[in-house]
């Protein structure tokens, strides 16, 4: 994904003697509502923050944020006493890059910045499980000049000790369109409605697609995709979909490689059973009785109060769960809520 520099208009200043390149300048904007340093933070919190870069004599070409889970993005089975946990035992996850973009700049004005200006806003999903998670952002110019900072957030799950996860995941699907215009395009690819249902990730387009191919690994991480047909149809889909009228993936830009093989069921579960279920036992028997969909890659219609049970396959080894439709609003900005149980 491409975004545009900013160009401020600046005086210049002269001066009568040669001088050594400025550096990258970067930093964060401290306002309220945005995140610019360490926090403590509640699980699946949606957060906003804006960075703000200075290419000073050299253009800026790119922007570049990743993110660090420790001890592990996906929920952890404790001991028992869970006292006798040792974080140390648990494998640490490689460094995910969240974003990967290249800046393009406009020469606009009669008095830019030699090397323009450039503000990044990333409005991202805390993690759902216990743990830290290291943002940071790298401004690079045009000699490989680069400049970086960094915040820590630390989320605290209470029910880290039970022996499934749960979550609650908000998804704002923008409605498909055929003209694709910069505003749609802009609002398409920073919702975040690509899941990846162990974890409770939630990631915007811009995290799995752009224009050198460098997020492709993210890509496996995957299982759900929230897909808004028009102002009264919302369906969930997987990313092995084939049916072009539910999703329509490029075979260059997501390879069939990365994709996940998620499967959905429909369930006739209501929320009280939903609520009630609590073990590994229970969430196979619900996709054991579920019946598959037309697609077994795609849900019908959502509805409020549906129950939808699912498998993943993760490194070889499958986990079922239970996703409720906690609440959807229809129209032309569809809202839903859903609360999620995986098995650990």
């Amino acid at each position: 994904m491409r975004f545009r520099l900013l160009l401020l208009c600046l005086p210049v200043v002269l001066a009568a003697c040669s001088k050594t390149a400025s550096p990258v300048r970067l930093d964060f904007i401290g306002a309220t509502g945005l995140t610019s340093g360490n926090r403590t933070v509640n699980a699946s919190d949606t957060l906003t923050t804006r960075a703000y870069a200075e290419g000073n004599d050299n253009n800026l070409t790119h922007m570049r944020i990743t993110v660090k889970y420790e001890p592990t993005r996906n929920p952890i089975i404790y001991p028992s006493p869970i006292t006798s946990y040792d974080p140390k035992g648990t494998p640490d996850d490689d460094e995910l890059v969240f974003a990967d973009s290249a800046i393009v700049g406009k020469k606009d004005g009669s008095n830019p910045p030699r090397g323009g200006a450039f503000l990044f806003l990333n409005k991202f999903t805390a993690r759902s499980t216990s743990g830290t998670e290291q943002w940071q952002y790298t401004a690079t110019d045009v000699t490989g000049a680069s400049a970086a900072r960094a915040f820590r957030l630390t989320i605290r799950n209470r029910d880290s000790a039970l022996v499934y996860h749960r979550y609650t995941a908000y998804l704002r699907p923008v409605i498909r369109q055929s003209s694709l215009t910069e505003d749609y395009v802009q609002r398409r690819d920073q919702t975040r409605v690509f899941m990846s249902l162990r974890s409770g990730l939630m990631l915007p387009k811009y995290a799995l697609i752009n224009n050198d191919n460098s997020l492709l690994a993210n890509q496996s991480l995957v299982d759900l995709i929230c897909v808004a047909k028009n102002t009264t149809t919302v369906i969930l889909t997987t990313p092995a979909e084939t049916n072009t009228a539910n999703l329509l993936l490029n075979s260059t830009t997501w390879p069939e490689a990365n994709r996940r093989h998620t499967e959905l069921r429909s369930t006739s579960l209501s929320d009280t059973d939903f609520s009630n279920a609590s073990t590994t036992d229970a969430f196979n028997l619900a996709f054991t009785n579920g019946l598959a969909y037309t697609s077994p890659f795609s849900t019908t219609p959502l509805a409020k109060g549906q129950v939808i049970a699912f498998r993943v396959v993760e490194n070889n080894q499958n986990y079922t769960g239970l996703l409720l439709v906690s609440d959807i609003v229809f129209g032309s900005s569809p809202r839903i809520t859903c609360s999620i149980k995986v098995q650990k």
